[in-house]
């Protein structure tokens, strides 16, 4: 299998899988490929008129994602599932898929029944929430949210700005130093998700993601960016904002939503990845739901 390093060129045929099933992870956007594949190796391949997605960490094993397949034929998934596991015994590496959804899940199982393990990763499901809920924030559940938010509209006078060819360059300077300030002591996670953002900013033209940004007196203070993930739901990707601004990140939370994607009903925030306090935020927004995801390895 001659597999392709992803590059911005690809962007076509990736999403022609993509858009032609009801996607269900954050993983499976070509934005968010695209952003992290400075940090990981990904690839693709397409065999068996299936879209086949492989990720290898530095110094770890590779997995790949479900494969895709545009008319979602079983048959031919099975096939290729079953022509990879020879290729990783050959190799003697361990066969790994990553990030199925419940429904992929519970379609391998029946593909192909007692072959694999599955493990339900917390850590990497994705947060799924209501957009009508984070645009209006009523009621007690929501009392913290808008109060940040509120205070935040009574101390400033702010305006909200699509991203576009004629704020993309200041949105990169404004980042760069944001980062620039705490770069000694960011962790490699975080140094790898700013190369990411600072290069899909430059890509933007190129990529599906809408952006929005808000403005203190002529000054960029936050900005977030995301994409369609499939017929009602929205994936936000990136969510950035200067923390001296109290409420900041309530007001371009609720503003890129209701500015952006108020015709569409729910919106996937990505995962929390275990990190306490990422998950605390996560959860402090009232979830619907976990949209969770599972990992497959061979059964001995």
């Amino acid at each position: 299998m001659q597999w392709k390093p992803i590059d911005i060129e690809d962007r076509g045929i990736l999403e022609s899988f993509f858009n032609s099933q009801n996607i269900l992870v954050s993983d499976l956007t070509f934005t968010n490929l695209f952003l992290w594949h400075y940090s990981r190796h990904i690839s693709y391949f397409i065999y068996k008129d299936c879209l086949l997605i492989k990720t290898q960490y530095p110094n770890e094993n590779p997995f790949i994602f479900y494969p895709i397949h545009k008319k979602n034929n079983l048959e031919c998934k099975k096939e290729v599932i079953l022509e990879l596991i020879q290729i990783c015994q050959s190799k003697g590496i361990p066969f790994m898929m990553k990030s199925l959804s419940r429904i992929d899940k519970e379609e391998l199982s029946l593909l192909l029944p007692d072959y694999f393990n599955f493990f339900y990763n917390q850590d990497r499901s994705d947060y799924i929430y209501s957009i009508p809920e984070l645009i209006e924030l009523k009621g007690k559940k929501y009392h913290k949210k808008k109060t940040h938010l509120n205070r935040f509209v009574e101390r400033y006078n702010f305006q909200y700005e699509p991203l576009n060819t004629s704020n993309l360059q200041e949105l990169i300077s404004t980042y760069q130093e944001w980062f620039g300030k705490s770069s000694d002591t960011a962790s490699s996670g975080l140094k790898n998700e700013y190369i990411g953002i600072i290069e899909s900013l430059k890509a933007f033209e190129h990529l599906s993601f809408k952006g929005g940004l808000l403005r203190v007196e002529g000054k960029i203070i936050a900005f977030s960016f995301g994409e369609v993930l499939n017929k009602e739901t929205i994936v936000i990707h990136i969510e950035k904002a200067d923390i001296e601004y109290q409420g900041a990140y309530q007001a371009i939370n609720r503003e890129f939503l209701a500015q952006e994607w108020s015709n569409y009903k729910l919106v996937n925030r990505e995962e929390d990845l275990g990190i306490p306090g990422l998950r605390k935020a996560k959860q402090s927004y009232q979830p619907l739901f976990l949209q969770e995801k599972f990992e497959v390895s061979l059964k001995k």
